[in-house]
């Protein structure tokens, strides 16, 4: 049982989101900026995670499944089996049913229990996590979402999915599954980095969001400061689908040459001393923050992760994609292509010859950089966080959609 909270004179704001660290460092700007202005708020979220969320000074209340960010955490629900005989070979459409019958039912009466208790005004979700979308609408409070690379819509992707949740829940149907982002969607791409055919529903706002992956013990290596003057190339695969060593080693055989500076990051779960030992121009950690990092790159190679692009388009750093699979990863790939920011490079295993080769493309072309700075002036005109904690404070007044007036 929750321990009920005595009344209070702020707002609450309560975030369900997916355990994982880039699910939790995609909305801790926004989080930092409801503290700021005197709101209280939670985050909900898998039991191994709290520490995480308390040592960012935020309070926790552990709700739904732990997980790692893996496809396992699918694999082990009782409900996979006849989720993946749907279609056996489609991954994308699998894992948004794990998100929408396997996941969020579990969260949902988690949150329904905790809502009783602690009352919040606002429920804010991460872009696939549906439990939260569902304990807001039983307990009739607004819910707004931040969205990643690209609006995923999965209401229309597995509509029959999203209409067995809403009716588990006792929910009245909802024939155009218009409910999920109804009241408030949040933005923190620039203009120019849009999808066509994935467009935003009509309650979307832009805000400039600064990037945030630091910790309390966050500091740079001593040999950074040491890095030669050649080109600096930062590679990663993000800190959740991040278990590829095998995508790891071509990056390094890519660049054993000593062409540049080359700054691999791992993850926290993978030793780097695996890899064996580097020639003086590589460098291999677990973890460092792209905000501290970045400003000393030149290129960037990475998986097609919201955060990752999110900092590259802050430093206005060219771009190579290599799509590990996940969500809105091909899509960030092909449309970095598509603008002029970036270089796909497919493949499950792609050779270094080829990774290389787009290395050298983005490096060697201004046009690239030219593009990304653009695209950085946009991101930083954009209105700032204060004003999307006052869009939520004016949902959570009149718990009204916030339909885009054509200024944000």
């Amino acid at each position: 049982m929750w321990v009920l909270s005595p009344p209070h004179k702020s707002m609450r704001f309560l975030f369900s989101i997916s355990p994982t660290f880039g699910h939790f460092h995609a909305v801790v700007p926004l989080a930092l900026a409801l503290k700021e202005s005197g709101h209280e708020l939670a985050f909900a979220t898998g039991k191994r995670f709290g520490s995480v969320i308390q040592s960012a000074g935020f309070q926790h209340f552990p709700c739904g499944l732990d997980f790692d960010g893996s496809r396992d955490i699918f694999t082990a629900l009782p409900e996979w089996e006849a989720i993946e005989a749907q279609a056996p070979s489609d991954v994308a459409f699998q894992q948004l049913h794990g998100f929408v019958l396997g996941l969020a039912p579990r969260m949902a009466r988690d949150l329904l229990d905790l809502a009783g208790a602690w009352k919040p005004d606002v429920i804010v979700r991460d872009p696939l996590e549906y439990g939260g979308y569902i304990a807001a609408e039983i307990y009739k409070v607004p819910h707004a979402t931040p969205i990643w690379a690209t609006y995923i819509p999965a209401q229309d992707l597995v509509p029959v999915a999203f209409s067995e949740l809403r009716r588990s829940f006792g929910l009245t149907d909802d024939p155009g599954l218009i409910t999920p982002d109804r009241f408030l969607v949040l933005d923190f791409l620039p203009p120019s980095w849009t999808f066509p055919d994935l467009p935003c529903p009509p309650v979307a706002h832009r805000f400039c969001a600064p990037p945030c992956d630091m910790s309390s013990d966050s500091r740079l290596p001593n040999w950074v400061e040491a890095l030669s003057d050649r080109p600096t190339v930062y590679a990663t695969l993000g800190t959740s689908f991040n278990q590829a060593p095998h995508l790891i080693k071509s990056v390094l055989r890519a660049f054993s040459d000593g062409s540049v500076n080359l700054v691999v990051t791992v993850g926290r779960s993978m030793d780097p001393h695996q890899f064996g030992k580097q020639p003086e121009h590589i460098h291999i950690e677990q973890y460092i923050p792209q905000s501290l990092i970045l400003p000393y790159c030149d290129a960037l190679i990475f998986h097609g992760g919201f955060n990752t692009l999110h900092s590259a388009l802050w430093h206005a750093l060219p771009m190579v994609v290599i799509p590990a699979g996940a969500g809105d990863q091909w899509p960030t790939a092909h449309r970095c292509a598509e603008i002029g920011i970036g270089v796909l490079v497919a493949g499950e295993l792609p050779e270094p010859e080829g990774i290389r080769t787009a290395v050298n493309t983005v490096l060697g072309q201004p046009g690239y950089r030219l593009r990304l700075q653009v695209l950085q002036q946009e991101l930083k005109q954009l209105p700032p966080l204060a004003e999307a904690v006052k869009r939520l404070e004016l949902l959570a007044k009149t718990r009204e959609p916030q339909v885009n007036d054509g200024l944000i």
